[in-house]
């Protein structure tokens, strides 16, 4: 098996490193959506690194959306989300949190994607596009 290339040279994080590899495996269509990723343990023996370094690059991904991981499951790359535009009245303020356990729930908001607060809405922010007119 040919190994990915990471190296603790250089002044990058190894598991930056592995998330900007994976990443690009993602864009390109090499992992598709609905692609169930190796084992955590695979993973790490693949890219030559610890389960930390790996646990590390899984969470960055599942922060910015990219892969959903269910406790007791395998790790799979997200479909991409069907984005629906919201538009704001010009001056409107529009803020950004996490959701809180209850809105994770019911409104199936993966770990790690915020929540954009306009007025007294909220928005999971992988699914809505604010635009002003």
């Amino acid at each position: 098996m040919v190994r990915d290339v990471v190296s603790s040279q250089g002044g990058v994080a190894v598991y930056r490193q592995i998330a900007a590899i994976m990443r690009s495996r993602i864009a390109q269509g090499e992992y598709p959506p609905g692609y169930v990723l190796p084992a955590e343990q695979d993973l790490a023996r693949q890219f030559g690194v610890g389960r930390d370094s790996m646990r590390d690059a899984l969470a960055a991904l599942r922060g910015e959306g990219l892969i959903e991981t269910r406790r007791g499951f395998r790790s799979k790359v997200r479909e991409a989300p069907v984005r629906t535009q919201v538009e704001l009245a010009p001056g409107t303020t529009v803020t950004a949190r996490m959701p809180t356990p209850e809105e994770r729930v019911e409104q199936d908001v993966f770990e790690g994607v915020p929540m954009l607060v306009v007025g007294d809405r909220t928005y999971p922010a992988d699914r809505f596009e604010l635009h002003v007119p």
